[in-house]
């Protein structure tokens, strides 16, 4: 039997062993064991409401415009029910005649809830405003509770622009004046985002003919609200690239959400938002055919703000006909001085170009030269990236071995794109790298050892408080799965196991052949990354 030695790296500035602590240990190597594509799952949101969230139809609805802003690495339903109020004893209850069995099976990873509007009749008002409070404290309690620990988000609501007569007869002078302020206290107590739906409609009643319910035009201004809200509270990030960014070619069927900038956003999770801004054909050299900074995403970066910006460029610019370094380099470092206008100046992360690769003894798509890339394009991002004091991610060297993820030689398929992600996330998250709130931070470090071939990983109690407070206020509330996975260098998940808080977990490493791995262990507070090098020993 063979043996190996392993060198385990841990890339966080905390933890038992420090940031550049590490252990050799031994395992036994065996048969390999296959490598298995780890599927992301797009970020889900719940709409909950009333009739105005339900909407004038499925497509004109806030729900349905807010999936089209923010793209499919997130998934939106709506859960809207018409005339139905936050209180228990409402006439039409949200509690007992809306959606909450939806909701629940839905297990979404943020919540907005929209209620309010039909509270404020005399016949649920006036008897029971007092359980109001109680009722929405309840009601987020409930939600929090769910095995997903959902973000929730209290929208203040619409204005009505009207105070109706009746018992049944909506009055906004009571949301205006007593049912918001509710909300916002609610809001300052449990420390939850507001959506404030009121303020911006004010000077549009034109938009709601019956004064109460928005129309088309409103649902769209409604949706910018939502869109433009979470934006606010998240890390945005923008990837800038070519057709491999973009996922203009991909495999025959496969879709925009199978980009890497869509994984990369199902990676990190609802507290980011990465904007795909790949333009098939894109050079980094401005006097090129189709210069970056000419197209309409390079405007785009700039109505986004991003916290961080990756730039994938150099593909193109690598036809021997168009290739010159010295332009080139030139070009790379104006666009760095233009993204450094942005207020706030964004972080900056250089990605290597993918490998291109022959197909019948040629490179393809007008030439696109491997041979250029990697003897001139890559030193001269390197070189850049050195005088900036840049991150840069390599993606040509873990796909080299991988021409089966590039069916055409130059765009890698689904299975490939997720690679990227897979690359570019774990990057990302070592704090070495990119420091800010790129890095979620974990509560407490696992502990990581290695003998006989297994990985025994251990998450202290402390790692689980995280759980708890999120889902805070629900009694026996489920603390939220902990989970380490084990990734080749491509990006591929060779296995995993669910942990418990304060009890330990193993992974076999029997049977991997000689590399580089990831170890990632996904905790309430965050993601911690370790870095495995299975290294050939003597027989």
């Amino acid at each position: 039997m063979r043996i190996a030695t392993a060198v385990l790296s841990f890339r966080k500035s905390f933890g038992k062993y420090g940031r550049n602590g590490f252990a050799a240990l031994a395992l036994a190597s065996a048969a390999a064991i296959p490598a298995l594509a780890d599927i992301e799952a797009p970020i889900k949101w719940a709409c909950i409401g009333n009739s105005i969230t339900a909407g004038p139809s499925a497509t004109d609805a806030y729900s349905a415009k807010l999936q089209n802003l923010l793209g499919p690495a997130f998934l939106v339903e709506n859960d809207g029910v018409s005339g139905r109020t936050l209180l228990k004893k409402g006439d039409f209850s949200y509690w007992t005649l809306g959606r909450l069995t939806n909701v629940f099976a839905f297990q979404p990873d943020i919540i907005s809830i929209k209620l309010g509007t039909n509270d404020s009749k005399p016949v649920n008002w006036d008897t029971h405003k007092g359980e109001f409070e109680g009722d929405l404290l309840a009601l987020i309690d409930t939600l929090s509770a769910m095995k997903s620990h959902p973000k929730i988000f209290l929208v203040l609501p619409c204005p009505a622009f009207v105070d109706q007569t009746g018992s049944a007869g909506i009055r906004g002078t009571v949301i205006k004046n007593e049912i918001m302020p509710i909300i916002k206290k609610v809001a300052a107590a449990r420390n939850l985002n507001i959506i404030d739906a009121y303020t911006p409609l004010l000077p549009f009643q034109s938009l709601f003919a019956d004064g109460v319910h928005p129309n088309a035009v409103g649902h769209d201004s409604l949706a910018s609200i939502f869109y433009r809200t979470f934006l606010s509270k998240a890390t945005r990030i923008a990837c800038v690239g070519n057709s491999i960014t973009d996922y203009a070619f991909g495999t025959p069927g496969t879709v925009k959400k199978d980009s890497y900038p869509m994984r990369l956003n199902m990676l990190f999770g609802r507290d980011y938002f990465v904007q795909n801004d790949g333009v098939s054909g894109a050079y980094m050299t401005r006097n090129s055919l189709s210069p970056y900074y000419k197209t309409s995403r390079f405007p785009d970066i700039f109505k986004l703000k991003p916290n961080l910006v990756t730039i994938k460029l150099g593909t193109n610019d690598s036809r021997p006909q168009y290739w010159n370094k010295n332009v080139y380099m030139a070009d790379y470092r104006w666009m760095l001085d233009t993204l450094a206008t942005l207020n706030p100046k964004p972080k900056v992360v250089l990605l290597l170009p993918c490998p291109s690769f022959k197909r019948n003894g040629e490179y393809q798509f007008q030439n696109i030269n491997d041979s250029i890339i990697v003897n001139f394009t890559i030193p001269a991002i390197k070189q850049i990236a050195a005088e900036r004091g840049l991150t840069v991610i390599d993606l040509h060297t873990p796909m080299e071995a991988h021409g089966d993820l590039v069916p055409d030689g130059v765009h890698p398929n689904a299975e490939g794109q997720d690679s990227l992600a897979h690359i570019i996330f774990r990057v990302l998250n070592a704090p070495t790298a990119v420091s800010g709130p790129i890095a979620p931070k974990t509560a407490a470090y696992p502990e990581i050892t290695l003998a006989h071939g297994i990985l025994t990983v251990t998450v202290p109690a402390a790692g689980a408080a995280g759980a708890g407070a999120a889902g805070a206020g629900a009694a026996g509330a489920e603390t939220a799965p902990i989970v380490a996975r084990l990734y080749d260098i491509s990006g591929r998940q060779a296995s995993e196991t669910t942990l418990k808080s304060g009890q330990a977990g193993t992974l076999s490493l029997a049977g991997y052949p000689p590399g580089r791995y990831f170890l990632t262990v996904r905790m309430p507070g965050g993601m911690a990354v370790k870095v495995l090098s299975v290294e050939p020993g003597a027989p």
